[in-house]
């Protein structure tokens, strides 16, 4: 079985990770990866193919609601996650099976084509779904899908067809979270902790507030001890080390992924490489 006292780490050993999350693909992107390649921060992408090159005036913005081109996708986001957020942004959780796996497949399979990379991620349109909508995304090979739910909270998720999100970029809390992230837990019992920002980047025009972002992240950047990844991959490295083997004393660990996966067992740091087996040695 496994040792009660084992606890995930991220690449290298780090305690801690922070993501962010914009959907819709909008022409303010541009601006807001600027920032994050500025900061030296990762983030996802969620783009509505169908919706390339539209531009909406919608009663509830002073800005309009405007989308990249089609043949910006590959340039604009290439140092960053692209990820699902449907065809058409309908509400998944009144559609039937066959049209959320239209509208998940086909999004897909239109971004795949546009930047050239394996699409596994997504977010919900309106953060709306139901089992139907999870049941659709597992068969259509989405290993996550985000929510609009804030925990305010660094726990990590439980089911990544449900993940939801630390908070908004315009959560009163925000800064206020951003400085527990980043304070200093003991030496000997760093927690693991997750920190995870999702919004639109067109609410940064609409409300003038793009301070909000640079100060955020002026506050959680340059750390040694977070892991700055996109979505996609703290997903897949939570999945590979579920997927570690261990002895029936739990004291005998196997990584049959083609990831090294870190962990805190009894208070010790380990790296299990890839294909390799390690003894736990207790003191």
């Amino acid at each position: 079985m496994r040792l009660r006292h084992d606890v995930l780490r991220f690449p290298e050993g780090k305690s801690k990770a922070f993501t962010l999350s914009y959907d819709d693909g909008v022409i303010q992107d541009k601006r807001l990866i600027a920032l994050f390649d500025q900061y030296g921060v990762k983030g996802t992408f969620n783009l509505n193919s169908g919706a390339f090159g539209q531009t909406d005036q919608y009663s509830h913005l002073k800005v309009q609601h405007s989308k990249i081109l089609k043949n910006e996708v590959a340039e604009i986001y290439q140092n960053h996650e692209i990820a699902c957020h449907t065809v058409t942004h309908p509400d998944l959780a009144a559609l039937p099976s066959s049209a959320i796996l239209y509208e998940v497949i086909t999004d897909r399979k239109n971004l795949e084509e546009l930047s050239g990379r394996i699409v596994r991620g997504m977010a919900y349109p309106f953060g709306t779904f139901s089992n139907t909508a999870k049941e659709a995304l597992q068969a259509s090979d989405i290993l996550y899908s985000r929510t609009v739910k804030s925990t305010h909270n660094f726990n990590l998720p439980t089911d990544f067809l449900e993940w939801n999100p630390t908070c908004h970029h315009d959560d009163p809390e925000l800064l206020s979270l951003a400085e527990q992230f980043t304070a200093q837990d003991p030496a000997n019992r760093p927690r693991t902790k997750l920190f995870y920002v999702w919004g639109h980047a067109y609410e940064f025009d609409n409300n003038q507030n793009w301070n909000v972002m640079e100060d955020l992240l002026k506050l959680v950047s340059g750390h040694d001890d977070v892991w700055y990844a996109p979505n996609i991959q703290i997903a897949e490295y939570m999945e590979s080390a579920s997927r570690l083997h261990y002895s029936a004393d739990g004291m005998t660990v196997f990584n049959p992924t083609c990831q090294d996966i870190w962990m805190n067992i009894l208070d010790k740091d380990y790296c299990f490489k890839s294909g390799e087996t390690v003894k736990i040695i207790r003191d």
